[in-house]
C-alpha cells in the first residue's frame, strides 16, 4: 500500500498483473476451503484492490487508459 504514493514509472506491469492473478486465485481458495478462511480472504481482497489500483496507474502512464476530462473543461 505504501507504493501507491510513489511514481508510476517504478511499477512493473508484469509483476503487478501476476500479483492480481495470484490474489484472485487465493481469494477463491480461501472461500472454497472448509472451514472458510475469512482472514486469508480479506488479506487477498485488500491486496487485489491495491494491485488493481497500481495496474491502473501503470496502464494510464503507458497510454492504455486515458485520463478522463469533464465535458465542460473540454469545450473551453
Amino acid at each position: 500500500m505504501m507504493d501507491t504514493q510513489r511514481s508510476p514509472e517504478l511499477i512493473s506491469g508484469n509483476m503487478t498483473l501476476v500479483m492480481c492473478v495470484y490474489s484472485g486465485l487465493f481469494m477463491r481458495f480461501a472461500w472454497m476451503i472448509r472451514p472458510r478462511n475469512y482472514f486469508l480472504l480479506g488479506t487477498h481482497m485488500t491486496n487485489e484492490s491495491v494491485q488493481l489500483y497500481q495496474l491502473s496507474r501503470w496502464a494510464t502512464l503507458h497510454g492504455y487508459l486515458k485520463e478522463e476530462t469533464s465535458p465542460k473543461a473540454a469545450s473551453d
